[in-house]
């Protein structure tokens, strides 16, 4: 069975969310190992039918019973009974502002490809009814990745006590990215875990399909550099003297003692500046670069913004109060600056503000964006509004996967062809210094 809860956690801060549970007393013991302090709880419907539905019920009445059972107070929808006290001074930020670095483990090695088959495979047997828990169980005997067998079987050992699985996730942001952590979180807080774990694994889809198309133009980058090591030295060398043989050896021996490490070496650097710029303590600079890049900073723009519409709308129709939906939707934005700018909205609706307002002061919606939340406020449709925002941002999306596979070509093109000018001019103006000294080598009394 599953209970909403609101709570008290060790900080004061109010914590609303979605727990399993055999009884009252044995949710309270669990909620109090996570160092919450129960102030309601709701039992939820469709729990006992966990295969009838995806998503909670959308519209439980606010809590109005007064029942107790060892001092909890039981009444209908507990995260709907946080939405009374929406603006209430005790209320605290519960976001992790994104510019501080984590501190977790540095563990890594594991492929998006893992992860692809991970997230996929867990969200098809919570779909199927089967509990968190036992679903992590299922899995982690059969993972073939060391190291991601290994995590999984530590979420499900904590899931078993009744842990948050995004808060282990969290202290691994090698493998699992901040974003990926913030969407399981507000799976967790809205009860639809399994949506959020098949949307996890469709970003890895879209990844993925973006990075086949760089192949080939990686391939012609990569040929035409090496290309130089070769073309470099070959005229200056071969014409060097009227010794063949000689000429040969000199250019075989600057090809592989000098130009080819060096270029080698030069390649290996950018492979590993590449790979330590992907630590999370660069996230921020990475973020920020990537968004001056266009058509890559206008897709993760709308990647992030789509991620945080939807999972606004999703926590929405779970029945948790928008304050908490917006903090929730916030951590799923994949751009540290995006979530830093929705961060300093999340502040204004702890002081009253409202979801209008919010997306107005974050000035990254459109503003026909920003006029359909004020319209859904105004008319009590705020569901729907949000519905056609995430359809605008979806298409938005497809749109622009295509000029960065489009960018992704050019930029192959024009790597090749910068990279060939350079070897084709360098090669032209040897080639002519070396016939013009040939001459000299055969009659030295010219000089």
């Amino acid at each position: 069975m599953q209970y909403f809860y609101e709570a008290l956690d060790s900080s004061g801060q109010i914590v609303v969310g979605k727990i399993e549970g055999n009884t009252v007393e044995e949710v309270r013991t669990r909620l109090a190992e996570r160092g919450y302090h129960p102030r309601s709880l709701a039992v939820d419907a469709n729990s006992q039918q966990p295969a009838q539905s995806l998503a909670p019920p959308q519209n439980l009445p606010i809590a109005t019973v007064a029942q107790r059972q060892g001092g909890v107070t039981l009444a209908g929808n507990a995260a709907r009974y946080a939405k009374q006290s929406r603006v209430a001074p005790q209320v605290k930020t519960t976001f992790s502002p994104p510019t501080q670095a984590n501190t977790g483990s540095n563990l890594g090695g594991v492929s998006d490809k893992d992860l692809l088959l991970f997230f996929q495979q867990i969200a098809a047997l919570v779909r199927s009814g089967m509990t968190l828990f036992t679903a992590l169980d299922n899995l982690g005997a059969r993972t073939q990745n060391p190291v991601l067998r290994k995590l999984v079987q530590e979420m499900a050992s904590f899931a078993q006590r009744g842990g948050r699985v995004s808060d282990v996730m969290a202290q691994y942001p090698r493998i699992f990215p901040e974003h990926s952590v913030g969407m399981v979180r507000a799976g967790e807080l809205g009860g639809f875990v399994e949506i959020s774990l098949e949307e996890i694994a469709l970003d890895y889809e879209q990844k993925m399909a973006i990075n086949k198309w760089t192949w080939l133009p990686k391939r012609m980058i990569t040929l035409s550099y090496f290309a130089l090591p070769f073309g470099i030295p070959l005229f200056g060398t071969l014409f060097s003297s009227l010794d063949i043989a000689a000429n040969l050896k000199l250019y075989l021996s600057q090809v592989l003692l000098i130009y080819l490490p060096l270029f080698t070496a030069l390649y290996a650097g950018v492979i590993v500046a590449y790979y330590n710029i992907q630590n999370p303590k660069w996230r921020h600079f990475r973020d920020k670069m990537v968004l001056s890049l266009p058509p890559f900073g206008t897709l993760q723009r709308q990647v992030a913004l789509g991620n945080f519409v939807r999972m606004l709308r999703r926590l929405y129709r779970a029945g948790v109060a928008p304050i908490h939906a917006w903090d929730g939707a916030m951590q799923t934005a994949n751009n540290v600056h995006i979530r830093e700018s929705l961060a300093s909205s999340y502040i204004m609706m702890q002081q009253g503000a409202t979801m209008g307002e919010a997306f107005a002061h974050t000035r990254l919606f459109d503003n026909s964006i920003e006029q359909l939340i004020i319209t859904g406020e105004q008319s009590g449709e705020l569901d729907v509004m949000l519905d056609r925002a995430a359809e605008q941002y979806q298409n938005a999306m497809q749109e622009s996967t295509n000029h960065v596979r489009n960018g992704i070509a050019r930029i192959g093109r024009l790597g090749m062809l910068v990279l060939g000018g350079v070897l084709l001019c360098w090669l032209a103006f040897s080639y002519f210094r070396a016939v013009l000294n040939i001459p000299k080598m055969v009659f030295p009394e010219l000089e």
